[in-house]
């Protein structure tokens, strides 16, 4: 609601509660927000909502004074926890900067005042990222507040868990573009980095997890008050200790969120990191390879190396990898392309992991370069297709087509291996599993230039294959599948690929019958293809125009739409050719 549509009626309330001592409007008002939500009480929370976006726009000072007032006065918990949900939900820091300097001023106090007062951990976390964006905003406009880096390095250096959790929490939720300069503000403090990397070095070790996860996050933070050598380096040295500790006790749940924060730090402190990463990706495959780990904590883990390729000063580590490395790197994202959920399940956790890995694989290949790439790619995959396991040769058929969209043209020339995966193709359009199939027939349909290259140079195998598909599939979704990729093969390569009469009589004896078929996917799919021969195959055309022409005046009375439109175009056809029965349009 725009601030000119409050009525006059709802401000008037608005400044009348505002201005009252009387705090139990403003405490309802929390129970209808807040309060577990019924169908009936969905009224009530609008009105709640506009009534506090009513006072942003037209009482902003008197609407931060009395919420800030709560947090001072009010000795339930609960409401100071509603308080601070407000303030967020309202976006303080956005109209933090159009308060009178008198305003702020009293605020500031009565904000510190209460921060040391406040004893529950509850609350403090989630007042924590309101002070990270009221700093923020401070310091990105030319304004100080050294009151409140004072409080939080005294958190710090205090023996009071809750005070270290919630003055990391604060540094931590900083917004990027406010880091330098409150970093810069601590830097002038006397003492104060010092103690700041005493405290966090000893945290970063610490038994409580919730302290020791937000150490990382504030580390991450304030990285550049701590970038000398010796410093950086006792403070990366124990960063990694505390991912393999958290990693080995709290795998699900502490671990994630301190190796997210690492991964933050790889990807904005590469200056920093660079003499690190070697060793760094040694450290990544340690936890992707071992089999004790979920295959979420392998994703997360390689998210690293994913970051690493998306930056340009950690090109050099890649290019100077030794050959085993690469290959144990290599298979961490073709391992995830295994995890297929089973025909009839839901399948989203597997699709997740799928996705993950094929992006990494992609953004791997890219950082490594063809050179590197191809051949390890050709020699897995035929390793992969061999495997008796399916997800493992579905997997190999994934990488391929991965790894055939940035490469083509050097899989195309890498002679030694081309014969052997054109004939690995091939028999994975026959293999023994469904999903598999699937997955080739897919591949094939891709628009790569490897693809349309070996369609080109081994057409008269596929056609046979192809063809088998559509006459001994019993997967109807296989058999669609492999209708399409046999179209989009005859759209690369007519006529050259049914040249010989005995092609072309086993191309078209194939499809003609599916015209009969009772999938209309399938009979679309045909119709489709059969118009793509006819136009390109001037004598396949005359030869089969007698017998298709009937079929296509049935198809056009078909209740699917698409099925009409393939059929009308076929007919157009014909007559444009002629037939016995009707002539050629001049």
């Amino acid at each position: 609601m725009e601030a000119s549509e409050f009525p006059l009626e709802l401000q008037t309330k608005a400044f009348q509660i505002l201005t009252s001592k009387d705090n139990t409007p403003i405490e309802t008002l929390f129970s209808h927000i807040y309060a577990s939500q019924h169908q009936n009480e969905h009224s009530l929370r609008s009105h709640a909502l506009a009534f506090l976006q009513c006072c942003k726009h037209h009482h902003p000072d008197l609407l931060l004074i009395k919420l800030f007032f709560l947090f001072r006065t009010d000795a339930l918990p609960e409401t100071r926890a509603n308080v601070a949900r407000a303030l967020h939900f309202l976006k303080a820091a956005e109209f933090w900067p159009k308060l009178k300097p008198i305003a702020q001023g009293h605020l500031k106090v009565h904000f510190l005042a209460y921060l040391a007062k406040e004893s529950s951990l509850y609350v403090l976390r989630l007042v924590s990222l309101l002070l990270a964006e009221i700093l923020s905003v401070t310091y990105k406009t030319h304004q100080n507040w050294p009151e409140a880096l004072d409080l939080l390095t005294s958190f710090i250096a205090s023996d009071n868990d809750n005070c270290r959790e919630f003055a990391s929490l604060v540094f931590k939720n900083l917004p990027n573009d406010s880091r330098f300069p409150v970093s810069s503000a601590l830097e002038e403090k006397n003492d104060t980095v010092r103690v700041l990397h005493a405290s966090f070095f000893k945290f970063l070790a610490s038994s409580n997890r919730d302290v020791q996860v937000a150490s990382f996050g504030a580390v991450v933070s304030l990285v550049r008050l701590f970038s000398e050598p010796p410093v950086f380096h006792d403070l990366l040295r124990a960063i990694m200790v505390g991912v393999f500790t958290l990693l080995h006790s709290f795998e699900g749940s502490y671990f994630r969120s301190a190796f997210a924060e690492l991964i933050n730090l790889v990807s904005q402190e590469p200056l920093l990191l660079k003499p690190y990463m070697n060793d760094m990706v040694l450290d990544v495959l340690q936890i992707a390879e071992s089999e004790s780990l979920s295959e979420e904590t392998h994703c997360l883990a390689f998210q690293l190396v994913v970051v690493m390729t998306e930056v340009k000063e950690y090109e050099h580590v890649f290019v100077n990898l030794p050959h085993e490395t690469v290959r144990r790197l290599f298979f961490v994202p073709i391992k995830m392309l295994r995890y297929v959920a089973e025909d009839g399940c839901d399948g989203k956790r597997e699709m997740e992991i799928e996705k993950a890995g094929m992006k990494g694989l992609k953004k791997l290949s890219a950082a490594l370069g063809a050179s590197k790439v191809v051949p390890l790619a050709c020699e897995v995959f035929l390793l992969q297709l061999d495997n008796e396991e399916w997800r493992v040769r579905r997997a190999g058929i994934t990488m391929l087509s991965v790894i055939a969209e940035d490469f083509s043209d050097e899989m195309v020339m890498t002679v030694s291996f081309i014969g052997e995966v054109v004939r690995k193709v091939l028999e994975s359009m026959e293999d023994s599993h469904a999903q598999v199939r699937m997955a080739t027939f897919k591949f094939m349909l891709t628009s790569s230039n490897f693809v349309q290259g070996v369609q080109l140079l081994y057409h008269h195998r596929f056609v046979h294959v192809f063809c088998n598909a559509l006459d001994n599939e019993q997967d109807l979704h296989v058999k669609e599948q492999a209708g399409l990729a046999m179209q989009f093969f005859l759209k690369n390569t007519l006529p050259e690929s049914i040249t010989l009469n005995e092609n072309a009589d086993t191309v078209m004896g194939k499809f003609l019958p599916l015209l009969q078929d009772k999938s209309s996917k399938l009979k679309s799919i045909a119709l489709s293809t059969l118009n793509v021969v006819l136009q390109r195959c001037e004598e396949v055309a005359h030869k089969y125009r007698a017998i298709y022409l009937p079929m296509l005046l049935e198809a056009c009375t078909d209740e699917n739409s698409t099925i009409r439109e393939e059929a009308t175009l076929g007919i157009k056809i014909c007559v444009e050719l002629g037939t016995p029965q009707l002539k050629p349009l001049s």
